[in-house]
Formats: C-alpha cells, structure tokens, sequence
C-alpha cells in the first residue's frame, strides 16, 4: 500500500522537474540567453540546448565559440575565469545567419575548476547606444559632425599633436548673406544648400582632415599635421569649393564664403581658444568683403575687444538718446541752390567727444544691433524732417545710408515705408543709399525686390561710394537706381591726376547714359566745384558748400537761403 500510495508523488515531482526545465528553455529563448558551465582543466563547455540555434555551436570545446567570437573580442573570453570575482563582459559574436551581435556575458567561478555563466543579446540596447550618440555628435541635416562631435575631434587632435609635436590648422567658415536664400527662395533652398556645402567639405575628410557643421551656415575644418604654411593652403581651397555657384530647382544660389584660420601652437593651445582665435580670424576675413581668407593674428585679439566694448557702449547710447542725424547740404552745381542732405550719424560719446560712423561702424556690422541703431536713426530722421516742414523750409530729398546687415534685413524696405506712413513724410522726400557690396554681396533676386518695392513706394535709391568696388554697366541696369555717388577718394587730386579726371568724367557719361542722377562726394575746395561744373556734374556735396550739422543747425542753414554761384 506504501508503495502505491508512493508513485503518484514520485510522477508529481517528474512532471514539476520537467515543468521548470520548459519554463526555464523558454525563458532562455525570449531572453535570447544561453546558460552554461565550463570546465576549466578542459576548457569543455556545456550549454543549454537553445545555444545551437542562438550562436551556431552547442555543448564543446572553448575553441569551437572562439571561432564564432569577432577576432577583436576573443581574447575577452578566453580570460574569464581568472578571477574568483563575478565578472561581466561584452563581446560581439557571429551567427549562423552571418549576423554579428552583441553578447553580454555574467560569470561566476563557483570552484577551482569550474565556471558557471549566462550569455544574452545585447544587440538592440547596443544599436540604441549608437543611434543616441550619432544623433548628440551628428548634424541631421547634412550629416557631418556637429559642434560636440568637432570639439571632441579637435581635443583628441590637440592632444596627439601635442605628443608628437605637430600642428593642428582650424578653419571657421561662413557665408555671407545666406539668409538670403531662406527669405528669397525658401528654407527647402537653404537646406540643399547647406546639404551641397557639407558634400563638398565632405571630400576634404580623411583621416587627419574632419569637417564638420557648428550651426546654421556656419561650417569648420580641423586638419591634423597642417602647419600655418599647409593650413592656408587648404582655408584657401576651401574658400574655392564653397564659393561655387550652387544650382537648386531651376535657381543659382551663388553666396561667397569667408574663412577664418588658426593654428595650434602658434595661436593657441586648447581646444576653445583655439577655436575662439579662428573666429575672430573670420570676422577680419567678413570685414574685408567675399570670398576672404584671414589667418589669425595677435593684433586681431584687441581689435575684438575693441569691437565688443564699443557695442556694449552703443547699447548704452541708445537708451539715453546719445545718437543723432547730422545733415550734410546737397548742391545743384547748375543754380547753387540746396535741394537736400545727407544723413550722417554723429555719437555724443561722454568721454571722446562726437564720433563718426568709422569710430563706430562695428555696431552698424553687428547682427543684434545694426537693425536697432538703424531703425533709430531712421525715426530720428523722419522727426526732423517733419518738424523742419512744419517750420516751412523746403529741405528737399533726404538721402539715408543703409549698412550691409541692415539691408539684409527681409523686411527693410517695408520697414521703411510703414516708418514714412506713420510719420506721415512724403516718400518722395527719402532715398536709400546702399554701396556697392551691399547689392554685389547677397542673392542678387533679393536686392532686386527690395529696390524695386522701395521705388515703387516713390522712395528714391543710390548707389554709394560707386566706382570702388566691382558693379559694372550690367548691375546698373539690373538693380534700377536712381543716382550714383561717385566716391570722394576720386575728388582730392581732380585738378592734378588725370587718371580720377578721367573715372570721374566717365561715370558722369554712364549716368547721362543710364538716365542717372550722379552725385559727386567729398568736394572740399571752391577750384574742385568748378572742374567738376565744367565736366558736366550737376549735384554734389562736401566741406566747401556745408559740414555735417544737426538739426536745429539745419535751419539756420537754410534760414540764410545759400546759393552757391560758380
């Protein structure tokens, strides 16, 4: 009786063993896990039995898992075991499939002889690693190495150049008037742009060459081994390749670019001044106009800190009114009358007395400011012109000069109409003067939409300073002006060189030919009015008719009705 009443509890736990031991294979298998044990006197290891359909080997010797473990990686397994420690390794193993995964492995050596582990894929939280680290160190638009990327790139460059004592070139590159494209033709055209830009740095990679994107259209080029002689060598190759015309969608996107080099050790020796030396290399290249290539040089250093507190002292300016309008007289060399001014800042400044724009022109190059001193200068002007009509003087056209940024500005023309309504002052009573750079230096469709929405407003636009920069015949008819300024650099020596006689002579023949007002600036003395009335020019302004002057000055001026008689 004992003994039946005994085989059923025997049969109870057979079938809970072989319970746990299907729990336990199916565990294995949605885990992808294999469970092992290994001899270490043989070097036999026993698996369970999903590790032939896992890794492609089954219970054997060390050597047969060996061969499925990455070269790289197998000296990782065959050290474990060595210590009495738990220990945890990851290794990457092929499959049967060809696969290669990532395996964990936990091991505990439970005697002199033998191992106990469990090994478990891994794959998926390792290719979650990457995904993550591609997109901190990955720009998503162009792919190149972001600004983390770079600097860690440019640290380990430092670094090793530091033990073999080579040098390390950084190149900073920007385009001028990028934002042109977005506002002209869309953020679609400046993404193919950006994406182009970044396929022809891409070319230059290799490996002691690493492009990378910093932010918006600001790009960088760390060279490994490039001394001050190589690293020019490739900021100017690099100023090549992305300065060449790009075509999107039936468009050319054909914006210049500037490049800003410094070299490690001359420049500097970590990684952030060595990148601050680069930029401050690329803001003199952007000073200089299009398609620049400037290495860093020490005397930069100051003329930036120069910069930065001469802007923080115009901030300071503009909150207490220390800026104004002053107003230069316009002559008609034909009747000696005044038929108007231009407009030139004058800084109140409280330790250096009144300053002109070329003691501040930084804050008119600024991309914070320039809008806010223009946009303040402009209402100034519209306040005085409106008063001084309110007096009854008849003060003719006011000219108003636009900077660089300023005129990039997408919505500066609308700005300026909506500034003449609110002020109520006749648009025919403002022209816009912008250089030659100004219209030359960004997407040409741009300057041409905003001059034409200008004109067709009755606002009237010159181009200033014409004759030293690169317009030609084809840009005066293209861009639509009104007048020409020819620059005062031409006037000084009028009556002895004959090479500005004859530049001033010729512009005046292109404006009569195009139809142009022309303007001639800097005119100083009474014998240089005269040649200039004998040439055929009809306007012109300088020191000889009248200084700059304020407003109230303005009408004291006209109060004594000036006619300059030649």
């Amino acid at each position: 009786m004992n003994k039946d009443k005994a085989l059923p509890t025997e049969s109870v736990r057979w079938t809970h063993s072989a319970n746990r031991q299907h729990w336990l294979k199916l565990a294995l298998q949605a885990g992808r896990m294999v469970a092992w044990e290994q001899d270490l006197r043989t070097g036999y290891v026993t698996r369970s039995e999903n590790s032939e359909d896992f890794i492609g080997v089954g219970s054997g010797p060390l050597a047969e898992v060996l061969l499925r473990i990455h070269p790289d990686d197998r000296h990782i397994r065959e050290n474990l075991g060595r210590s009495a420690a738990p220990e945890e390794v990851e290794f990457r193993c092929i499959t049967p499939e060809g696969d290669e995964i990532w395996l964990a492995t936990r091991v505990q050596k439970v005697s002199r002889y033998r191992l106990v582990g469990i090994s478990f894929d891994i794959t998926e939280h390792k290719n979650d690693k990457a995904r993550i680290y591609q997109l901190a160190h990955s720009d998503m638009l162009t792919g190149l190495p972001n600004r983390l990327s770079f600097g860690e790139h440019l640290d380990n460059m430092i670094e090793k150049a530091a033990r073999d004592e080579k040098s390390v070139s950084v190149c900073i590159i920007d385009f001028n008037f990028f934002k042109d494209i977005n506002d002209t033709f869309g953020h679609d055209a400046g993404d193919a742009f950006l994406q182009e830009i970044a396929e022809r740095l891409r070319k230059l990679a290799g490996p002691t060459v690493t492009p990378a994107r910093l932010s918006g259209d600001e790009f960088a080029v760390a060279a490994y081994g490039y001394d001050q002689a190589n690293g020019l060598e490739l900021a100017k190759k690099i100023a090549r390749i992305t300065s060449r015309q790009i075509n999107h969608d039936g468009h050319a996107l054909g914006i210049k670019s500037c490049v800003g080099l410094a070299v490690y050790p001359q420049h500097a020796q970590a990684r952030k001044d060595l990148m601050k030396a680069a930029d401050i290399a690329l803001f003199e290249a952007k000073k200089h106009g299009r398609n620049q290539v400037r290495l860093y040089k020490d005397s930069m250093g100051q003329i930036i800190r120069d910069r930065s507190r001469v802007i923080e002292e115009m901030e300071t300016a503009l909150r207490y009114g220390a800026v104004m309008p002053f107003y230069q007289p316009k002559i008609d060399l034909t009747t000696g009358q005044v038929i108007g001014f231009e407009v030139l800042a004058r800084w109140h400044h409280p330790s250096r007395g009144i300053l002109a724009p070329a003691a501040f022109w930084a804050c008119f190059e600024d991309q914070r400011l320039s809008l806010r001193l223009t946009s303040y200068l402009f209402k100034r002007v519209l306040r005085d012109v409106r008063f001084l009509g309110s007096q009854g003087f008849d003060i003719g056209v006011i000219a108003f000069n636009l900077s660089n940024v300023a005129f990039g500005h997408p919505k500066i023309a609308e700005g300026a109409i909506n500034a003449l309504r609110y002020y109520d002052v006749p648009a025919d009573q403002i022209e816009i003067e912008v250089t030659e750079d100004v219209l030359l230096g960004r997407n040409e469709a741009a300057s041409i939409r905003k001059i034409r929405t200008l004109r067709e407003a009755g606002i009237r636009v010159a181009l200033d300073d014409f004759g030293t920069g690169h317009a030609s015949l084809a840009h005066l008819g293209k861009f639509q002006i009104d007048n020409i300024k020819i620059d005062k650099s031409f006037v000084g020596e009028l009556q002895k060189d004959n090479g500005n006689k004859a530049i001033v002579e010729a512009i005046l023949t292109i404006g009569r030919g195009f139809g142009l007002d022309v303007t001639v600036e800097g005119v100083e003395t009474e014998e240089q009015a005269v040649a200039l009335k004998k040439m055929g020019c009809r306007f012109a302004q300088g020191y000889f008719f009248g200084r700059p002057m304020p407003c109230e000055r303005v009408a004291d001026f006209l109060e004594k009705s000036p006619r300059f008689l030649l």
